[in-house]
């Protein structure tokens, strides 16, 4: 399957509790209400901090399309509570998982069940090699994400964060093999 064909005929995933769905128009307030707290935008790379409308369409009109990425529902609500994705690597057949919850989700083990539902159809549909990811050295918790995912470190470097405005984040990288999924 090419990745313009996938991306294309993006499925929606479901898990136990969640739906997870192509982001649209109607999820603009929700991503910048949620993106927009400090407290989420500080813990990735891409988002610039403060985040507005214009940053929202710009995630649906540019990032969408190109990457596999879906919003994160609740079974039974369309409100979008998060988005998880996979981002094509340029120069491999390989993708990078990318997370991110409004914080009143964090710690129900949503972000874990909708990662594990994207790793999945990154390596069983997809048939990528393997999937690579990381998280900054001060956000453990989303290494504890990674981990029960099967995950396995792979080096220690550093990450822009927009946010922070910084090119030089400590960050933990990260690599699972479709033998270590979990």
């Amino acid at each position: 399957m090419s990745i313009q064909t996938s991306l294309k005929d993006r499925p929606q995933l479901t898990t136990e509790n969640l739906l997870l769905r192509r982001p649209n128009e109607d999820d603009i307030g929700a991503i910048i209400d949620a993106v927009g707290d400090w407290e989420v935008a500080c813990r990735l790379a891409r988002v610039p901090h403060p985040y507005g409308e214009e940053d929202a369409r710009f995630f649906l009109e540019h990032v969408v399309p190109s990457e596999w990425t879906w919003a994160i529902t609740l079974k039974g609500s369309d409100q979008l509570i998060g988005a998880v994705g996979l981002t094509p690597e340029e120069t491999a057949d390989t993708a990078e998982l990318g997370y991110w919850l409004a914080k009143p989700y964090w710690g129900r083990g949503i972000a874990t069940a909708a990662a594990r539902a994207v790793v999945s159809f990154g390596l069983d549909q997809l048939r990528l090699p393997f999937i690579k990811s990381g998280y900054f050295v001060e956000n453990p918790t989303s290494g504890r994400v990674l981990q029960k995912l099967g995950f396995v470190e792979t080096a220690r470097a550093t990450r822009a964060c927009l946010a922070m405005g910084r090119d030089d984040v400590p960050s933990v990288e990260m690599r699972l093999e479709p033998s270590e999924q979990l």
